[in-house]
């Protein structure tokens, strides 16, 4: 049996996986302040927008601005009360697609995942650049933008 080689050490042979949970519960770490207030399709690309962290995550955000980007997850709760919870749609091409092959924020979990130009930070506040989130959309996670992992021709 070959060990897996992970960062923190190594895996025991006898180490059996937990049942994975059919749910799970996540929270804020901060708040998009975005001068967008409703929902739209497109023209996100040069909107400036900014996250606003909640204060327990200061020590977390030290050398984010050194990044030309991020990768912002953000919980889509404006679609999460949409009366429609559609399984294909029709794009503009006119095809129809499963709702996993588009960008459209009526996924069954309501995630929205962006890459955004980082355009400076200060103390709690992670300014951006084409954040495709409306203001006060609750922000789950960010990471650096690491063209070597994120990007692929």
């Amino acid at each position: 049996m070959k060990l897996l080689h992970w960062p923190f050490g190594r895996r025991e042979p006898d180490w059996q996986r937990p049942e994975p949970p059919a749910s799970v519960t996540v929270e804020a770490v901060g708040y998009v302040r975005s001068p967008v207030i409703r929902p739209r399709p497109h023209g996100w690309a040069n909107v400036e927008s900014a996250i606003e962290f909640l204060p327990g995550h200061a020590g977390r955000l030290e050398g984010l601005e050194r990044y030309r980007h991020v990768i912002v997850v953000t919980y889509l709760d404006v679609a999460a009360g949409a009366p429609e919870k559609p399984e294909r749609m029709r794009l503009a091409d006119g095809l129809e697609y499963g709702i996993f092959a588009t960008r459209s924020q009526l996924r069954p979990n309501h995630l929205g995942v962006t890459v955004a130009a980082v355009l400076g930070r200060e103390g709690l506040t992670l300014r951006l650049r084409g954040l495709d989130a409306i203001d006060r959309t609750p922000v789950l996670d960010v990471k650096p933008y690491l063209p070597e992992h994120d990007a692929h021709p």
